[in-house]
């Protein structure tokens, strides 16, 4: 008779599908399809910068002349690391026998072949489109013929001149901008209310606004492009605090300020960038009135800490966010998980990427892609108040 003790317990085994990232894979190929973060703009410079994204090493830069450029490490002559590149006003040029290649991996110089390379148009470094928008580059490593439009969202059009576009890229509400855990893991996360109130609340807070104390009424809906909670909260002086928080296809997650900051229609996006099937880091942009703070921050403990200044003892005692999720493993083990009611919203996130994944590998579009002409995505997350 099984009593419930460990000895002998099952080793279980992950979906595959929740968090492969890797170029052929099923739900590395639907990743490629759409324009993901890469790196702060601010982390393309003149020296060129390792980076790793979908599983795949690449170096980017930004040559002299002030265009960033993402390119495959090893060169196509000989196979030396362009890391070690020089970056000129147009081009970065390989250490081994100085061949030159622009952003586009055209290359433009051979300086030891005679006339310095009189078939050098024959040679292409491979290479990624960029696109740069609020503090971050985004690239495309999807085929050319289906490279989409970059998509424009609707809480960021009209930006006056007393608010700016702000970037964050520390991991959720407090952690370091990388996570030793997949990007799955922490994109379904959005879909978990019920762990508002318990880990931060009732176990480590209140981190956000106290109001988030209230225990809410909640609902989970499935649209076309991802999966929308809503949550209401009666609050003290009658009015109705309506919160939604949003996923959208593939690794976008909307989750308005939880201190509550900013009230209405959410003012930020995440993307959960998978840099490889076992790490993750977020990127966050903010529309805020220029030069104010964020204020998207939690606190922890009864000192109000934030994150980055807890002891290891004190992340034991009020873990946020990123110990939860990462504390799960690199790759939670899904057939050992005992999901229930108040996972609904995790399995609709889950079925859903599954269901478009499906689609997608018979031949069907992605989703939510967006081509120009088309009017901004619609964001509906925010915290409204309803009087």
């Amino acid at each position: 008779m099984d009593d419930g003790r460990a000895y002998g317990r099952a080793t279980g085994v992950s979906d595959v599908d929740l968090y492969e990232t890797g170029a052929g894979t099923p739900s590395g190929e639907l990743l490629r399809r759409y324009w993901q973060p890469v790196a702060l703009s601010t982390e393309a410079t003149a020296i060129p910068r390792s980076v790793r994204l979908l599983s795949e090493d690449l170096v980017l830069y930004r040559s002299l002349d002030g265009n960033p450029g993402l390119l495959e490490p090893r060169c196509c002559h000989r196979g030396t690391s362009l890391f070690y590149g020089r970056v000129e006003e147009d081009c970065i040029r390989c250490p081994y026998h100085g061949w030159a290649f622009t952003a586009n991996g055209t290359c433009t110089d051979q300086p030891c072949e005679p006339d310095r390379g009189r078939n050098r148009e024959k040679y292409r470094q491979p290479w990624y489109p960029l696109h740069e928008f609020g503090g971050v580059i985004f690239t495309y490593m999807g085929p050319p013929d289906k490279q989409p439009a970059f998509p424009r969202y609707d809480i960021f059009e009209d930006v006056g001149d007393d608010e700016e576009l702000h970037v964050v890229d520390h991991f959720a509400f407090g952690g370091p901008n990388v996570a030793p855990c997949n990007w799955f893991q922490t994109h379904e996360n959005v879909m978990d209310p019920y762990h508002v109130f318990i880990l931060h609340n009732a176990m480590s807070g209140p981190q956000f606004d106290p109001r988030l104390e209230i225990w809410p009424d909640i609902d989970w809906q499935v649209h076309e492009g991802g999966v929308t909670s809503s949550q209401d909260r009666v609050l003290d002086d009658g009015t109705t605090l309506h919160r939604v928080t949003e996923t959208r296809f593939p690794n976008v997650r909307v989750v308005a300020t939880p201190t509550l900051a900013y009230l209405g229609k959410t003012n930020n996006i995440s993307w959960a960038q998978p840099i490889d099937d076992t790490q993750t880091r977020v990127f966050c942009i903010l529309r805020i009135p220029k030069g104010s703070p964020p204020q998207g921050l939690g606190t922890y403990g009864p000192d109000a800490k934030s994150w980055f200044d807890l002891t290891a003892d004190e992340h034991q005692l009020y873990p946020g966010d990123y110990e939860t999720q990462v504390s799960q493993g690199p790759i939670t083990v899904h057939s050992k998980e005992q999901l229930s009611s108040t996972d609904r919203g995790v399995s609709m996130v889950r079925r859903q990427w599954k269901q478009q994944l499906a689609a997608f590998t018979a031949g069907a579009d992605p989703v939510e892609i967006w081509s120009e002409g088309d009017t901004p995505i619609e964001l509906l997350a925010g915290n409204y108040i309803i009087g």
